[in-house]
């Protein structure tokens, strides 16, 4: 589990303002990043979610329960999350949680959500504007819609579900916690797989306080809505 530590030192993980030139601890890649730990470490995207992206794709299609929250809260749990892993979270909790409900969505579909969701890069929130795990539902509806950029109303449901989404992020307030904005996340894509899906989830089963608040580099501990209740 990363939650904002360094994979070589465990300090934690510095985003900066300037971007600079980088080599991988773990591959040698050279890039330019605005991302390394407080002891001068970089780990690049692929290395940095490597270890979590093997586990994720190893429980996911295994799951059976039917709420996207419950999904997202256990694949962090028992998953972790380094780097922009939580947007492919984001993305196939809600895919595996409607193939649990409807049947209709695949294990294709699944892994057509894991190559979207690995695709949105990590640090957007801050850097772009647009939280990976708001783009990450969008991105999910646009998978069970078929949508493509020619498309009409699919094109505009996944547009619309990303706003509404990070929307609700932006209210958590910063600094970001991947935890807190996965979850608001997938509390917002259940009110909108019921608009405009038709399909309602069961209710979560998920209660207590935030257990990822110890492990969360920089917790907001009583700012954020979810660390006395994750039902919040």
């Amino acid at each position: 589990m990363s939650f904002g530590k360094c994979s070589v030192c465990d300090s934690d993980v510095l985003y900066n303002v300037e971007s600079r030139e980088m080599k991988c601890e773990m591959c040698g890649k050279v890039e330019e990043s605005h991302i390394w730990c407080e002891s001068g470490h970089y780990i690049c995207a692929d290395c940095c979610a490597k270890d979590v992206m093997k586990k994720i794709k190893e429980e996911i299609y295994g799951i059976k329960l039917t709420n996207p929250v419950d999904i997202g809260d256990y694949l962090i749990a028992k998953c972790g999350m380094s780097g922009h892993t939580p947007h492919v979270i984001a993305l196939v909790s809600i895919l595996a949680a409607l193939k649990n409900i409807t049947g209709t969505i695949t294990d294709e579909d699944i892994e057509e959500g894991i190559r979207r969701g690995y695709e949105i890069p990590a640090g957007w929130c801050g850097y772009y504007g647009a939280c990976g795990a708001g783009v990450a539902v969008g991105a999910a509806f646009s998978i069970v819609l078929g949508a493509t950029p020619q498309s009409d109303k699919e094109r505009s449901v996944a547009n619309y579900a990303t706003s509404v989404v990070l929307k609700s992020i932006a209210k958590l307030g910063g600094p970001c916690c991947c935890v807190a904005s996965v979850r608001a996340a997938l509390k917002e894509s259940v009110v909108l797989v019921e608009k405009y899906l038709g399909i309602t989830f069961t209710p979560s089963v998920r209660k207590g306080s935030c257990w990822a608040s110890k492990l969360q580099a920089g917790c907001r501990g009583e700012k954020c809505r979810f660390y006395k209740s994750i039902e919040n």
